[in-house]
């Protein structure tokens, strides 16, 4: 019985050389990244970057007639954007240092606030000692963290080699794209139906996806940092930076970036207008993200339901920890391109 549902598995989605190829080809490429990730991780962080700005010179294309002029239009962009990052980088360091000299306070005046709000519930004793062991361990990781990064020589080769190689690989990757076709060619079968549709599929809605949460990330940082600024909250370019960059990240990226967004602002005011203003605020930030600058910047071909949203993360953000969590939407829509493209053999006869 076994035997046959495999056998009419097989013959109603695998029944075509193609469909096999591409399979073969995708756990290949699945198991290169898996052992192999570490080492060409800047290759991959390139190829995405030329894909995405490969989308934007084609759009360009439809404005220009000529190739070279929005091929030129479309690195000046993404090069003055890589620039623009060693200017707001030593800000964004500033801060986190700032934040981790900081921190200490902070815990010790959220320590206070429970300690008066569950007085009726647990010994003072009890949550000084709970909040000491807490303080003392994020001390120690945030510590080896930064000794580690600071003291490896190995670290810092790594950070200044990827900031040489990515732009140097993304510009080729983009100039030189006909020349490097025919190299990825060469490893694919004459019949590519299956490939060109489930690619075609996938440019669309993976470009569509990345740029609508490129400008949803920026919008939703300017403004608050707009509103952090104008409350005075301490750390208001590193705290806005990072609820900008929750976005990228569904559902849990804005649950845990509302803890230090709320300690700080705690610590700050306790519990004062200010205070409820920042909470109230924020809230109304993340609620129009939601339900207003989300439904516009995405059509309907990237909708995913919720379970999926949270299994791709939780399972991606498993196996590849960071970059999974930011790479698990673009990975779902991915195999949702491949589910919906591929062939089925409706012939095959279901029955047992």
């Amino acid at each position: 019985m076994i035997k046959k549902l495999i056998d009419r598995f097989m013959a109603r989605y695998f029944f075509s050389e193609e469909a096999v190829y591409f399979c073969l080809m995708m756990v290949s490429v699945f198991l290169i990244i898996f052992f192999f990730g570490g080492i060409l991780l800047p290759v991959l962080i390139s190829l995405v970057i030329a894909f995405l700005l490969n989308g934007f010179i084609n759009y360009l294309q439809t404005i220009f007639s000529l190739k070279w002029v929005s091929v030129s239009i479309g690195l000046l962009v993404f090069f003055s954007f890589y620039l623009s990052l060693f200017f707001i980088l030593p800000s964004i360091g500033s801060q986190i240092n700032a934040f981790i000299q900081g921190l200490p306070k902070i815990i010790s005046d959220f320590q206070v606030f429970l300690t008066d709000f569950s007085s009726s519930y647990l010994s003072e004793e009890e949550i000084s000692n709970v909040f000491s062991s807490i303080a003392d361990q994020i001390r120690n990781l945030l510590s080896m963290a930064l000794t580690t990064i600071a003291g490896t020589i190995s670290v810092a080769f790594n950070a200044v080699l990827y900031a040489i190689l990515i732009p140097l690989m993304v510009f080729f990757f983009v100039k030189d794209k006909e020349r490097l076709s025919p190299l990825v060619s060469f490893v694919l079968p004459n019949e590519r139906n299956l490939i060109n549709k489930i690619f075609s599929e996938m440019n669309d809605q993976l470009f569509n996806y990345v740029t609508g949460k490129f400008i949803e990330m920026l919008i939703v940082w300017g403004v608050s940092f707009a509103f952090f600024s104008f409350l005075n909250l301490p750390y208001s370019f590193l705290l806005s930076m990072l609820v900008g960059l929750s976005v990228i990240i569904p559902i849990f990226g804005a649950l845990l970036v509302t803890i230090p967004v709320l300690l700080v602002g705690l610590s700050e005011w306790g519990i004062t207008d200010n205070f409820f203003w920042l909470f109230f605020g924020y809230l109304v930030i993340q609620g129009l993200d939601g339900n207003v600058l989300s439904p516009i910047l995405f059509s309907a071909t990237n909708n995913l339901h919720p379970v999926v949203i949270i299994v791709s993360v939780l399972f991606f953000g498993g196996i590849w920890g960071f970059w999974g969590l930011f790479f698990a939407i673009p990975l779902a829509t991915f195999i949702k391109a491949i589910i919906s493209s591929w062939p089925k053999n409706d012939q095959t006869e279901i029955g047992l």
